[in-house]
């Protein structure tokens, strides 16, 4: 009901009403973007109460200054939309940098927690992924998933570039290594 009201389907005029303080455009605009920032900060935070303040958080951003954004088409929304929650999840994370950064042992992931298929799933690979270290999960996803030069994560994590640099490659190695052993004998490398 909420995703296909006549008066909202047009993405420049449902931004409008939500702008101007419109209630229903409000649930509406909620309704039609919350799985995907849910899932975006899903990626960096795994503790569902902690997302849900994040997304509490990042929703009220979002409303606060929908009324500047420039509507140009869904997929810049979006792109806007997850840079929003990107930032307050970081914002999160930073504010226990000790957990984040401290020195990560390759023994901190669990090689035995994935069953054998036949192909990679990707259940498979975001498992994986969720079983780095949270320092190179962040980067990783930040580099990898979301885009963002080295430089950008280090100014958004407030640490070096070459730190950026060291997690990412620490943790595209450790991903290649836990493919390799799980399923390269499967995929005959």
């Amino acid at each position: 009901f909420w995703k296909t009201q006549n008066c909202f389907v047009n993405g420049k005029k449902l931004i409008e009403n939500c702008g101007k303080g419109n209630a229903k455009a409000q649930k509406v605009f909620y309704y039609r973007y919350v799985d995907i920032l849910y899932a975006t900060i899903q990626r960096y935070v795994k503790d569902s109460a902690e997302i849900d303040d994040i997304l509490y958080q990042g929703l009220m951003k979002i409303f606060d200054d929908l009324k500047n954004f420039n509507y140009i088409n869904e997929a810049a929304l979006v792109g806007w939309l997850k840079k929003i929650v990107i930032n307050e999840s970081l914002m999160f994370l930073r504010a226990d940098f000790r957990t984040i950064y401290k020195v990560e042992e390759i023994s901190e992931i669990d090689t035995n927690s994935l069953t054998s298929h036949d192909q990679l799933a990707e259940n498979d690979l975001t498992e994986i992924i969720n079983q780095l270290p949270d320092g190179y999960r962040t980067v990783f996803l930040l580099h990898a998933v979301d885009g963002y030069s080295h430089k950008e994560i280090a100014q958004q994590l407030a640490i070096a570039e070459g730190t950026s640099r060291s997690q990412y490659f620490k943790a595209r190695n450790l991903l290649q290594q836990r493919l390799k052993n799980d399923y390269g004998k499967e995929f005959g490398t």
